[in-house]
């Protein structure tokens, strides 16, 4: 799915405006006549950050000319505006149930010799009716107006603001580094949480197009050499075949790149993004639509390659399970937000999902959100329900690096965060 913004309407309407303003010598400086929601002069949606409700966001009218009279101009919820900008967009948005929102001063004046109007109050009264995962719009738009001057008209590309509810959410997530449990190896390394989750071993989905998603945040970046212990490698994650002849995994540092650089490997080759910070929450999104794979950093395209592949997908590796290497290539952070998707994302798609993706959403074959904040159990929030569920009791990992697996129970390494750092707003 491809999002298309049709933007070209609007900046015909803008030249338009700035011609008369700059070529015609009217009586004001405004141009064009014309009535527009302050702040869509370059696209409707707007973001609107809801931590704490109730939360409130004003709304007011703009005119390109000084009202000449006072200017009444009515609002509204305009319910069925999400649908038809979802048609004409090809986006998923959802609109806000009503019982959610309370709108009011729905109708505003532009008083004679200003240009812009008193405001309409958009109150949110509560987040509990949104479904975690999915991204709404709480749409006003201009229902009439009467007064200033004839001439005067609606600007329809700027009629409805839609304003995007960005939760801001607190969460808790799985810690990789395992503070709390004992210590292996030698002195300062962390306690082995690393291992292997065996998804389906004698029946694989079989993933020609995917999209492979982690959230993850790192303390600190090592430095040191392939030698130290532990080295500035932090192996992150890997999804694969049963006997890992196919997989796609991620790395931090490698290869003589920067300690704060990511690499993709696996199947389909090596690749890198660069520049992560500490103590920062990334999505990392890897889509996959049968020829090539794009990586995503917060819905943004870092890098690429490309290469056939098909995806039979068994195992689900979280940190180095191999043996002499897991306290040694141990991730010093936090991760959470893990899908496995059977199509391409779009960047679209991704940017929405930041913080959550809708548990039914189409092509979702697993989500584990590693949110629970307490136990040693993994919760698979797709469709496929408990058949992916993660259970810590019962992993395995490969304790002579062999590629042999050997069955073992880490639940004592499993341990949660849930602090002012996990939070996340889209």
């Amino acid at each position: 799915m491809k999002t298309k913004i049709f933007l070209a309407p609007f900046f015909t309407t803008i030249a338009a405006v700035l011609l008369l303003s700059t070529g015609c010598k009217k009586k004001n400086d405004f141009g064009q006549p014309v009535i527009l929601i302050t702040g869509t002069e370059s696209y409707p949606i707007v973001k609107f950050s809801v931590e704490n409700t109730p939360a409130t966001y004003l709304v007011s009218a703009t005119s390109t000319i000084k009202a000449p009279t006072d200017i009444k101009v009515n609002f509204a919820l305009d319910t069925g505006a999400v649908t038809a900008f979802n048609k004409a967009h090809n986006t998923t948005y959802f609109g806000v149930p009503a019982s959610a929102v309370e709108v009011t001063n729905v109708e505003t004046v532009i008083k004679a010799g200003s240009s812009v109007s008193s405001s309409v109050s958009v109150k949110m009264l509560s987040t509990a009716p949104l479904v975690d995962g999915r991204s709404y719009l709480i749409p006003i738009t201009i229902t009439s107006f009467s007064g200033g001057s004839s001439d005067i008209s609606v600007l329809e590309s700027s009629r409805t603001i839609f304003l995007r509810v960005a939760r801001v959410i607190s969460f808790p997530a799985l810690s990789m580094n395992n503070s709390n449990a004992g210590t292996t190896g030698t002195p300062g390394t962390r306690g082995r949480f690393n291992a292997t989750a065996i998804l389906d071993a004698t029946n694989p989905v079989q993933l020609a197009n995917f999209t492979l998603e982690i959230k993850n945040l790192i303390y600190a970046y090592r430095t040191g050499d392939g030698n130290t212990n532990p080295q500035p490698i932090q192996t992150l994650i890997s999804w694969s075949s049963y006997t890992e002849d196919k997989s796609i995994g991620l790395r931090y540092a490698e290869l003589g790149n920067p300690s704060n650089s990511l690499q993709l490997i696996g199947s389909l080759g090596s690749a890198f993004a660069y520049n992560f910070n500490a103590n920062q929450w990334y999505t990392i999104s890897l889509s996959y639509d049968g020829s090539k794979m794009s990586m995503y950093v917060d819905g943004v395209k870092a890098a690429e390659v490309s290469g056939s592949m098909v995806l039979p997908l068994s195992r689900l590796n979280l940190g180095q399970n191999w043996g002499g290497y897991d306290t040694k290539q141990y991730v010093n952070g936090r991760i959470a937000e893990c899908r496995v998707w059977s199509r391409a994302l779009t960047a679209s798609e991704i940017k929405l999902n930041l913080c959550g993706a809708d548990p039914n959403a189409d092509g979702l074959v697993a989500y584990w959100k590693f949110n629970e904040g307490s136990g040693t159990k993994f919760k698979n929030s797709s469709s496929a329900g408990a058949k992916y569920d993660l259970d810590w009791t019962k992993v395995y990992w490969d304790n002579a690096g062999s590629g042999t697996l050997v069955a073992v129970d880490k639940s004592a390494y499993v341990t949660w965060t849930n602090d002012i750092l996990n939070k996340c707003s889209q």
